[in-house]
């Protein structure tokens, strides 16, 4: 047995670094279930049909997940690890930014209020 078919299989799960890739893997895994009951199974036609329903339901439920998913959580899908974690790096670094500007204008507000009070 050749080993080209786990190569091939390996190559696609690690081309899989987002969600949203993950989403297209598994829509292809719904395809290939769809394929092997349609054509590759010595089925029955009912049973046959019945696989063919079960297969269409698995494709629009994973769709419309994705679809959720990108309609409330965008940035979550279209990210992968390495920009995310840098996303949530700038965020981090913008609130620590803007606690450091906060803290100034308190000071600036006090001693421009210390210096009023001693020129009175």
């Amino acid at each position: 047995m050749s080993k080209e078919p786990t190569r091939n299989a390996e190559k696609i799960i690690e081309a899989t670094t987002s969600p949203l890739g993950f989403f297209v893997l598994a829509l292809l895994i719904v395809e290939a279930f769809l394929a092997t009951v349609l054509i590759g199974a010595n089925l029955e036609s009912a049973d046959k049909v019945t696989g063919m329903w079960l297969g269409v339901g698995l494709f629009v439920l994973v769709t419309l997940l994705v679809f959720l998913l990108a309609w409330f959580k965008s940035t979550d899908l279209t990210f992968d690890k390495k920009a995310h974690l840098e996303y949530k790096q700038n965020l981090e670094v913008q609130e620590h930014l803007s606690e450091i500007g906060n803290k100034t204008k308190k000071s600036v507000s006090s001693i421009v209020g210390e210096v009023i009070e001693n020129e009175s």
